[in-house]
Parts: C-alpha cells; structure tokens; sequence
C-alpha cells in the first residue's frame, strides 16, 4: 500500500516517557467523539502498538528507535477521522517525533495529507542479489537501539533482549563482557525492518544482514554501555 510522510521540527526531544499520557489524551479524544472505541497499548522491543478497533480507525505505531509516529489503515472517510489525524499531528511534534507515516488508500486521502505536508514516498521493491559483507555497517539510533544500514540507506532496526539461548555462530568478546555485566544472561537482538528501508528482504537477505552485522553491533552496544 502506498504511504505519505509528514517531516515534522520537533518541539522536543522523543517523550518516551509520556506513551501511557499518549494513550490516554487519545482514549479521550476518541471517547469525545463517539467511537466506542478502547485504544489498547502493546508494547514490543523498541515499538507501541496502538490498537485501535474496528471501524476504519486502524492501527497507530510509535515506533521510539526511529522517533516516528506511523498511521495503518486509517481510511479517512469523515470528519471524525479527518479530526484525529490532526490530533495526531499535533501531539506527534509535541511528543518531539521527526515524522508521521501514513497509509494512504485513496485519493482522497492523499490529498489531504499533502495539504499537511505530507509527501508520498516510493514503494519498496525487491532486493536483488546477495548481501554483501562490506556493504553492511551499523550505527545507534536512539539510546541502545540500533541501524543496521546496507549501502548507506536504512535497513533493520535491532533492539537488545535478553535470551534462552545464543543465537548460532560466533560469540564475541563485547558480547561476553555484557552478558557478565547483566547476571549472565545470553543477550541478542529483536529485528525489524527500518521504517524508510528501501527494499524488500528474503529471508535469506535478512539472516545474512544479522549474521553480518551482529559482532559490529555487540561491539557498539558495549561502547555505548560504557559511556552511559
């Protein structure tokens, strides 16, 4: 489905803190306007997940690594949902999110988030050919998330978790050293894929991302926890 990005200033640094005052500012929005709708909060490694009901409302994701506020099968067929988009807006940059991501299904809806600045933005498309080593790098979003970046441009978001067991492969020293640090725990990463990545990922693509980038991001994760 095609998607459109509203680029916002924001007002603030990313109010991690203030997801559950999010939730609830929306309930109420929702309540004044007569939905019946419940908005239940799911929280995942580095994303919360807005569920929102049925009747056309959709699901709205704040995912906090990417500071982006992303709207899924919101169909803007009234006023009530005209009106809660712009709330969205709103609070996203008051909540000092850099951009809201919307899916569009309609013309109509595209128009009107393009008279909010609103920009449509390419659909992924396949990527072709193997992963390639060199061409793989990693760099921290957000507090101890991570961007694991294939030629340049965004690819996977990875979120530290703890684990039953290592994951195959090589253990790293900076991984051992963490694992110490935390009572010994094995320690590895939720992955997902990177709100702006360009492409889509075989499975094969992915687990060569993760096998490729997993001893970078050990050793970043180490140095990041060293200088927090």
């Amino acid at each position: 489905m095609p998607w459109i990005e509203i680029e916002l200033s924001p007002r603030s640094d990313w109010h991690e803190d203030g997801l559950e005052d999010w939730a609830q500012a929306l309930g109420a929005f929702l309540t004044d306007k007569g939905t019946g709708l419940n908005p239940q909060i799911h929280v995942l490694p580095g994303l919360n997940v807005l569920q929102l009901g049925e009747g056309g409302i959709g699901e709205l994701t704040l995912s906090s690594a990417e500071r982006l506020v992303i709207l899924d099968g919101l169909s803007l067929k009234g006023a009530t949902e005209c009106d809660f988009a712009r709330f969205v807006v709103r609070f996203a940059r008051q909540m000092g999110a850099v951009g809201v991501c919307a899916s569009i299904s309609s013309s109509d809806d595209k128009n009107f988030w393009r008279k909010l600045g609103g920009i449509i933005q390419p659909d992924s498309v396949p990527l072709v050919g193997p992963i390639w080593r060199d061409k793989v790098a990693i760099r921290q979003l957000s507090k101890f998330s991570l961007l694991v970046t294939y030629e340049g441009k965004p690819t996977l978001c990875l979120e530290p978790i703890t684990c039953n067991a290592h994951a195959p492969g090589l253990t790293s020293l900076s991984q051992r050293r963490l694992e110490k640090m935390y009572g010994g725990c094995p320690l590895g990463f939720a992955s997902r894929v990177a709100v702006h990545c360009p492409w889509k990922l075989d499975q094969g693509q992915w687990d060569d991302l993760l096998s490729y980038s997993r001893l970078q991001a050990f050793d970043l994760l180490e140095e990041l926890v060293g200088n927090s």
